[in-house]
């Protein structure tokens, strides 16, 4: 099987799955008969690590049949001074558009994901943690493997424009907003990808879109505090 065929099945199997063992009526419920704690703070980490799982680990383990490795499609090297350099750069236009932004009623509906009323350190932690970590596997499946294989059979901006869709399509349950957003970012991301051929620039622009995001709006939160 070719990859590129292969990433197909992947991307389509993995949100399949992914959805379905994390956001069904039967699993919120069952969060939400553990209790208020459990359904505002261990149901999101259990989804966002469940999308490691469905989105990265799974998808990584079975190229190895097609005898590829994982890390050919993302890790070919560190992070350097080029990708620092555009995340950085990046962060300094997100962070004033997300100040603005998190105060807005339809965010706050949102975001933070967590709704615990009271943050302590720990929740702090696991709530970075646990966005890296689905966003390393969520990046992973986008730009790693999917794009990096298109790109092998496709033209470039073919591969981009296709991948960006879906991106685009995947952000569909966040809202108009969001999906909108995608679609300029996720040309973007795929292009720089493409061009240092690893995932950093893509992985590190998200988290910093995704943790600034989630704590400006725990800031604008009426009803959510910091733990002194």
């Amino acid at each position: 099987m070719p990859v590129f065929d292969y990433a197909i099945a992947a991307l389509t199997l993995g949100f399949i799955a992914y959805f379905f063992l994390s956001f069904s009526p039967a699993v919120l419920e069952r969060w939400r008969a553990r209790g208020e704690r459990a359904y505002a703070y261990y149901l999101v980490l259990y989804q966002r690590y469940m999308g490691v799982l469905c989105l990265g680990v799974l998808p990584a383990a079975g190229l190895w049949f097609l005898n590829k490795s994982p890390l050919d499609y993302g890790f070919q090297s560190g992070m350097t001074a080029y990708d620092f350099m555009w995340i950085g750069g990046t962060a300094l236009l997100i962070l004033p558009i997300n100040y603005f932004n998190a105060r807005k009623l339809d965010n706050l509906a949102m975001y933070p994901q967590i709704r615990l009323k009271e943050w302590s350190l720990a929740v702090v932690l696991h709530n970075a943690m646990s966005w890296a970590a689905y966003l390393l596997a969520y990046e992973w499946l986008f730009r790693g493997l999917f794009l990096m294989s298109a790109a092998a059979v496709l033209p470039m901006w073919t591969a981009i424009l296709l991948t960006t869709s879906l991106y685009a399509i995947a952000h569909i349950p966040k809202g108009l907003k969001e999906t909108v957003g995608a679609m300029p970012l996720g040309v973007l991301l795929g292009y720089l990808t493409l061009q240092t051929h690893t995932l950093w620039i893509a992985w590190g622009i998200h988290v910093v879109l995704a943790l600034s995001n989630s704590y400006l709006s725990l800031y604008y939160q009426p009803d959510m505090r910091l733990k002194r």
